[in-house]
């Protein structure tokens, strides 16, 4: 086995030849957006006999202007059942850095579950996490008990995602959800919800887009990428970024709606006729009728509803936004917004429902809500109603093992 620099292109065909399951961050194309983002990469293999067996992509990320902290996110990519490969990879890693003296540290994060959940339940640890965490040690590295929710340079330890096993379908995804969310994604097809991909690249999708982000940055006090980012992952993924946004046509709405409340309407005359002439059972005939009677009040009230929106918000009122990505295995739920004013008509559930059809449909093993902090336990954790949002789709916690740490001399010395 050799230790060795490879290009993002030779790994690019790898990853275009095995199914093995990466994130993003270990995307061919990641290294590539690092550096159009100024920021230093090396994509740094394992080889055997020309064959690639380990990888990861390595940032360089800057300390104090001359130094550097590298590191890997979601990585290296490996089979961590191999102890031979783990300890080979882990140890030349260590000695490649050991050179450099502006790099105070090496941080690696492997693509490793380290606990199984079902759903947010602790069920195991895992024989492998335990062995690569012994083999890791004994090199001199140290688990830091962080990640990405105190430190934006780590990774997400924790993700929840949803398994889409050949069982899930796109005519019984529905059944494969929770009450809650059945119910809300059937409201937002009453409610005349419609999502649509957009061309970040026009000016007027992409000024819906970042006027969506930015109303819910002000909400959650939290910074939100600006559009120069999102055209930039474009850029670099191409077809594999998807943007979408929730949206609802007022006037196609009255249109539809009127339909089918003509259509009611006939059902209902039609059940009154044959109820008059005696060709139906009275009681059964009666009720009928009733029922009909109350849904087409409520088809008027909601145009009526829809009226209002319209006058006070013009023709188009739109909802909600995300960016998915795709990513091997996974389709991930990147980044979402939703406007405030518009709450109620749960724009987010309708794209995640448009999404995870996508998914089945196009063979993706897992659809992924990206990351989650460690305390999902917790009422009292900054995501706690992000991540009840996320469980309504009958997903599992996925716990990586922890972000682990090396030093160099200089590193060692300082407090960095």
């Amino acid at each position: 086995m050799i230790f060795t620099e490879i290009s993002s292109d030779e790994l690019q065909m790898v990853q275009e030849k095995n199914d093995n399951r990466y994130f993003l961050q270990q995307a061919a194309v990641y290294s590539k957006m690092q550096n159009f983002n100024n920021l230093k990469t090396k994509i740094l293999a394992v080889k055997e006999n020309n064959k690639i067996l380990a990888y990861s992509t390595f940032i360089y990320f800057p300390y104090r202007k001359f130094f550097y902290k590298v590191t890997a996110q979601h990585g290296p990519i490996m089979d961590y059942s191999n102890n031979e490969l783990v300890r080979f990879y882990m140890a030349e890693l260590k000695n490649y850095f050991a050179k450099d003296f502006r790099v105070l540290c090496v941080r690696v994060n492997p693509f490793l579950n380290e606990r199984i959940y079902k759903d947010i339940e602790y069920v195991e640890t895992t024989e492998d996490a335990i062995k690569t965490d012994k083999i890791l040690t004994s090199l001199g590295y140290k688990p830091l008990n962080d990640d990405l929710f105190t430190n934006p340079t780590l990774a997400s330890r924790c993700v929840f995602s949803k398994s889409l096993d050949e069982n899930i379908t796109e005519n019984n995804l529905l059944k494969n959800i929770s009450q809650i969310a059945r119910y809300t994604i059937n409201r937002t097809m009453k409610e005349g919800v419609q999502v649509r991909e957009i061309d970040i690249f026009d000016e007027e999708d992409a000024k819906i887009f970042d006027k969506i982000n930015r109303d819910t940055e002000e909400r959650i006090d939290f910074s939100i990428r600006d559009n120069t980012y999102f055209k930039s992952l474009k850029n670099n993924i191409g077809d594999k970024a998807h943007y979408l946004i929730s949206y609802i046509d007022c006037d196609q709405f009255i249109e539809t709606t009127t339909n089918t409340i003509a259509n009611l309407e006939k059902e209902r005359d039609d059940l009154k006729e044959k109820l008059e002439q005696g060709k139906v059972n009275a009681k059964k005939a009666t009720n009928r009728l009733k029922e009909f009677d109350e849904n087409i009040a409520i088809w008027y009230k909601k145009i009526d509803k829809i009226k209002e929106l319209k006058e006070e918000n013009g023709n188009i009122i739109n909802l909600s936004c995300a960016t998915f990505i795709e990513s091997g295995q996974d389709l991930i739920y990147f980044t979402s917004g939703a406007m405030r004013k518009f709450h109620r008509y749960e724009g987010p559930y309708a794209i995640l429902f448009h999404m995870m059809k996508y998914a089945i449909n196009n063979n993706f093993k897992y659809f992924n809500f990206f990351g989650t902090s460690k305390d999902f336990e917790s009422e009292e954790a900054t995501d706690y109603g992000v991540l009840q949002f996320k469980r309504n789709f009958n997903g599992n916690i996925e716990y990586f093992m922890d972000n682990y740490e090396i030093r160099n001399a200089i590193g060692k010395i300082w407090k960095i």
